[in-house]
């Protein structure tokens, strides 16, 4: 089978494979496709296994994934650190207000001090800065240090201040996490459950772009369905056996766009157009789990060819 992102294979050969791939009936290729996505998942959801066998707790399980979603680069692991010191029980001890999830987001991120710093004179940071003391001494709370992030050259919605700033507006109007994600059905449903209504004025200033209103775009949204809402329903369906919320989540992923990256193109140019997300992951899957670690015998592709 072609080894996409090796360069130790011909493109001849990969041609072969993607031929082979295209030629698929639609059913089949949905079965393909579909059985490949869930061994994507099924990969990925090894540290949510952890997590929820650690606190027994679905919202606490959905919380964790959606902060590990927030960043797939440098500042992954600062966002599972955070949501490992700032249980998302304590999002609801205070009330989903927004401006008190801001305060414990921020503060427990170790970044309230250096915005205190900054802005010594902006009476909003102040009031995050009281909150924060009062919560995190009736709470007990741990707090992260600056250095546990990247900060550097980062500017725009991918800045942890901006990035906080937007999932405290997801979490104030999710009164349960988990319940919120498992009902999502459309891709409508994901634009309005990640749309944020803008961060506040002195925030502007880490968007480093005239105009923005830190709105999360759609997207971030839609990786966030995909990494998320889709992934949640499945795993959720399947350690449960609650039936259908796996074909749910299969169906999310259908309806959301398909990713755009090196591994997609690079099947685009052999006549391998993913068509929504559910296939984007499915192909992701065959070249980083398969094709890159030479890994043909145990394809769910290539036994599928070989079968037939």
């Amino acid at each position: 089978m072609a080894m996409f992102g090796t360069e130790s294979v011909t493109s001849a050969a990969q041609n072969i494979c993607a031929e082979q791939l295209a030629a698929l009936s639609p059913s089949y290729r949905r079965e393909v496709m579909a059985q490949l996505c869930f061994d994507r998942i099924a990969q990925k959801q090894e540290y949510i296994v952890e997590r929820h066998h650690d606190t027994k707790d679905w919202n606490e399980t959905a919380y964790f994934m959606l902060m590990r979603a927030l960043d797939i680069g440098a500042n992954r692991k600062s966002y599972e650190m955070l949501a490992r010191i700032l249980p998302y029980r304590y999002i609801n001890l205070v009330g989903h207000n927004r401006g008190s999830i801001e305060a414990l987001l921020l503060g427990c991120a170790g970044l309230l001090p250096r915005l205190v710093e900054l802005y010594p004179d902006n009476q909003d940071i102040a009031d995050l800065a009281a909150i924060y003391d009062y919560d995190s001494h009736k709470y007990n709370l741990s707090q992260m240090r600056i250095e546990d992030w990247q900060l550097t050259n980062l500017y725009g919605d991918n800045h942890p201040i901006v990035r906080l700033l937007q999932v405290a507006d997801v979490l104030s109007r999710c009164e349960h996490l988990l319940d919120t994600l498992l009902e999502c059905r459309t891709i409508r449903d994901v634009e309005h459950l990640f749309r944020c209504d803008g961060i506040p004025r002195w925030a502007h200033n880490f968007l480093m772009a005239e105009g923005r209103s830190g709105v999360v775009s759609r997207d971030k949204a839609y990786m966030l369905g995909i990494n998320v809402v889709a992934q949640m329903q499945i795993f959720y369906s399947e350690y449960t056996l609650r039936e259908g919320l796996d074909s749910r989540g299969l169906d999310l992923l259908e309806q959301l766009p398909a990713e755009n990256n090196g591994y997609i193109r690079r099947w685009a140019r052999f006549k391998v157009v993913a068509k929504n997300a559910l296939e984007s992951q499915a192909l992701l899957q065959l070249s980083q789990a398969y094709c890159h670690k030479l890994k043909c015998e145990k394809c769910p592709f290539r036994r599928y060819v070989d079968a037939k």
